[in-house]
């Protein structure tokens, strides 16, 4: 398996002339948090409403008897991402006007 450092879409839209992303998806704390990292280091506005993405239950560990239910990790993966980005509820907040 390769692994692209920069996701495909935000390599495309910085070749279109776009200045800001809204991101969606699933994997939350892998997919959709890299897309949305990648997109900030390269100064896109990013979007990300909290209903536009999900992941799953991380199983338990050795270490780590308790399963962390899939909402939990969707939230510290929004949070992993700081105050740049836009984080709304609901797809339908983001704003595309300006």
């Amino acid at each position: 398996m390769t692994r692209n450092p920069v996701p495909r879409g935000v390599e495309h839209a910085a070749r279109g002339g776009v200045d800001r992303l809204v991101i969606a998806g699933v994997l939350s704390e892998m997919c959709v948090a890299g897309t949305a990292r990648s997109a900030l280091a390269r100064g896109f506005e990013v979007w990300l409403p909290h209903d536009a993405h999900a992941t799953y239950d991380t199983p338990s560990a050795e270490w780590h008897p308790n399963i962390v239910p899939a909402e939990a990790v969707s939230r510290v993966a929004e949070w992993s991402l700081g105050d740049e980005i836009h984080l709304v509820a609901h797809a339908e907040q983001v704003d595309l006007s300006s």
